[in-house]
């Protein structure tokens, strides 16, 4: 569902805020590197009329459980992509720094939001469905699940 929010610049200027839902998408973040679907983001019709101007993605989860009894976090730089499902080629969309989400041993989290500041309206043109990964995600331990795992596009427009 998209929430509208009107920048106030410009009558026609404003914001479409897609999210993928509450689906309960757990996300187990493991200690060898591999890539992590993630829930896709479907954008339905937009106004006519308007022209895109940036898109950024962002992703969030409830909570985070870190259970390989050892200090844990993001072990290396990665990166959250996304792509058209038509298919597109999958662009870089948020940079997830190394030592990001420290967990203490064995403890359970409030859960986060993590916002790229990557334009990627070159991909997201559009009403389509946007698929998301985690490339070579790979944590310090032995894994870290995140609790319903939640994806969303941010369409500025004018």
């Amino acid at each position: 569902m998209a929430q509208i929010v009107t920048s106030g610049v410009s009558q026609k200027a404003g914001r479409l805020v897609f999210g993928s839902g509450l689906s309960g998408t757990t996300v187990v973040l493991p200690a060898v590197a591999a890539n992590l679907a993630l829930p896709s983001v479907t954008i339905p019709a937009l106004p006519s009329g308007i022209t895109i101007d940036r898109v950024i993605a962002a992703i969030s989860w409830r909570k985070q459980v870190e259970s390989s009894a050892a200090p844990n976090a993001i072990d290396g730089a990665q990166q959250i992509q996304v792509r058209s499902d038509a298919p597109g080629t999958f662009v870089n969309a948020i940079t997830i720094g190394d030592n990001s989400l420290d967990t203490d041993v064995s403890a359970t989290e409030g859960g986060s939001m993590l916002l790229g500041d990557s334009d990627i309206s070159g991909e997201v043109i559009g009403a389509d469905t946007y698929e998301f990964q985690w490339l070579l995600a790979k944590v310090d331990g032995d894994s870290l699940t995140l609790h319903d795992v939640q994806s969303h596009l941010i369409v500025e427009y004018s």
